[in-house]
């Protein structure tokens, strides 16, 4: 279980990927599972903000990234302080504080509609045979955990595990542990698949922008890319000094070799650069709708508050990491930059 070494970063490379989607699209079936929801539907808008000629339906590819996120991004993270405070074993023996699960859990929700929504794809068309394979190996099983992390929750949200004296702790711990025994043997392979789906194409995307003269939203893709390129090769390297280590170990935090790191860097400076240019001209803004009418300025103010936040913290992260070997939380925190300035670039397609 190499990935529940990863308790300190909240949010791996994978599900900022993913948070990508491809804009415009419904689910199947009714679309937004908390209500209102259309159904699935065509549309040209891309990830990048480009221009198709042909309509296409990216509602599979979205519903696969949203289950890939779902696991990467709060599956994960809570397995990972689960098997941190509980031997990782079919039997339940508790090796540190249960509060730490509680905490972990407390805002969780199972939502098994993304499984459901997910496998209802496995057929249709296009095919993602890396996917579609790793998809149908997984099943019902990521519901499964889903459900007995719900089932943990309900345990520990009102402290029924100190009432009772942990006397249901290793009937769930079990129920847990069934769960595990399918999802863990192929979870690992469907998000790279996925994260492989949700990286190709993106110098042609970046090609397109440019090509169509698209500058605030072209400089935006290159910063988000860079950002997600350096957080992948500094995790690399932490892999990499992982090798040898067992499932139970301390993640060992390496210093970071910056010989590749550095022109990336260069580079995010490069794009940060261009889109704050483009953003202070105004026929570049006013390809942006978002940045035009009524609500133009404020929107823009928003946007450029992520931009600057994200830059800040790679700024940091670059401090970090040629600092020595306390870089965690830095990482963590260009990991939420990231996220919440790919959130800003999906508002303004």
């Amino acid at each position: 279980m190499k990935v529940w070494k990863k308790s300190w970063m909240q949010a791996i490379v994978l599900s900022l990927c993913a948070a990508l989607l491809l804009s415009g699209c419904g689910d199947k079936g009714g679309g937004d599972k908390s209500g209102g929801g259309s159904k699935s539907d065509t549309s040209s808008p891309v990830s990048s903000g480009a221009k198709s000629d042909e309509p296409v339906d990216y509602s599979k590819y979205n519903a696969y990234l949203k289950l890939a996120e779902k696991i990467n991004g709060e599956i994960e993270p809570i397995l990972a302080v689960y098997f941190s405070n509980v031997d990782f074993s079919p039997e339940f023996t508790l090796t540190g504080d249960y509060a730490e699960i509680k905490d972990a859990l407390q805002f969780y929700t199972s939502n098994t509609y993304l499984v459901e929504d997910a496998l209802s794809y496995l057929d249709e068309k296009p095919a993602y045979p890396e996917a579609d394979a790793a998809l149908q190996n997984l099943g019902e099983s990521p519901a499964e955990v889903m459900e007995a992390l719900n089932h943990l929750a309900s345990y520990t949200r009102f402290d029924e595990y100190v009432d009772d004296d942990m006397a249901k702790a290793p009937e769930l711990h079990a129920e847990l542990w069934a769960a595990l025994q399918t999802y863990d043997a192929y979870f690992d392979d469907f998000v790279n698949a996925i994260d492989i789906m949700a990286s190709q194409g993106r110098d042609e995307d970046r090609a397109k922008l440019l090509e169509d003269e698209e500058m605030i939203l072209y400089h935006s893709l290159c910063m988000i890319h860079t950002s997600q390129d350096i957080l992948d090769g500094i995790w690399a390297q932490i892999e990499t000094a992982n090798t040898e280590t067992s499932p139970e170990d301390p993640l060992v935090l390496p210093e970071i070799d910056m010989t590749d790191l550095s022109p990336m860097f260069n580079d995010f400076q490069t794009a940060y650069d261009g889109l704050n240019q483009a953003m202070e001209t105004e026929s570049e803004r006013e390809k942006v709708s978002t940045f035009t009418g009524k609500i133009g300025d404020s929107a823009l103010d928003l946007y450029k508050n992520k931009v600057n936040s994200l830059y800040s913290r790679m700024g940091s992260l670059s401090e970090a990491v040629t600092g020595g070997t306390e870089y965690a939380e830095a990482f963590n925190s260009a990991s939420e930059a990231i996220d919440s300035m790919i959130g800003g670039y999906n508002s303004i397609l």
